[in-house]
């Protein structure tokens, strides 16, 4: 910025800077937003130096605040929409209860229990199958294994957790 440009710039800053606090004080009632949206009038105003009607800066500026209101009032309601948007797709999760916390924290126990109780390679097969959701030929190729033993072990801990939970897994 030139010299000049300051020198207007803060002429105007030190002329319209009260006005202005006031004007967002009396629409919005937050003077920490008050004075950043009268920061952002001076700096337009300062950006567009030459441009602005020195016989009647006030009508520029003063639209120039207006239409800051404008954009603000229009992004809260785009913040508000989004906001309640959000809320409405977390209405479906329930809180915590430490109850069910608890009671999940057991059931997890007996399942890790009850998958301890496999051989290893039944285990790992397993694991990798249903949890990790690999496909049966990747597992029978990462462990050197054929398709068939992939399923048999499968089929083998499936069959160990039916028994062991009663038909409940």
């Amino acid at each position: 910025m030139q010299t000049q440009d300051k020198a207007v710039a803060s002429a105007l800053s030190q002329r319209f800077r009260p006005a202005l606090i006031a004007f967002f004080l009396r629409r919005i009632r937050n003077h920490t937003e008050a004075e950043d949206l009268t920061q952002e009038v001076l700096l337009r105003v300062a950006q567009r130096g030459a441009q602005i009607d020195a016989s009647r800066p006030d009508a520029y500026i003063f639209q120039i605040a207006a239409n800051l209101l404008r954009d603000r009032g229009r992004r809260n309601i785009v913040r508000a929409t989004y906001q309640s948007g959000l809320a409405a797709d977390a209405s479906w999760v329930e809180e915590l209860d430490p109850d069910r916390v608890l009671q999940a924290k057991q059931s997890l126990a007996t399942v890790l229990s009850a998958l301890r109780e496999l051989p290893e390679r039944t285990r790992t097969v397993f694991v990798l199958f249903r949890l990790e959701n690999m496909k049966q030929r990747e597992i029978a190729d990462m462990l050197g294994i054929s398709v068939r033993t992939v399923e048999q072990h499968v089929v083998r801990a499936s069959v160990h957790l039916r028994d062991r939970f009663g038909g409940q897994a």
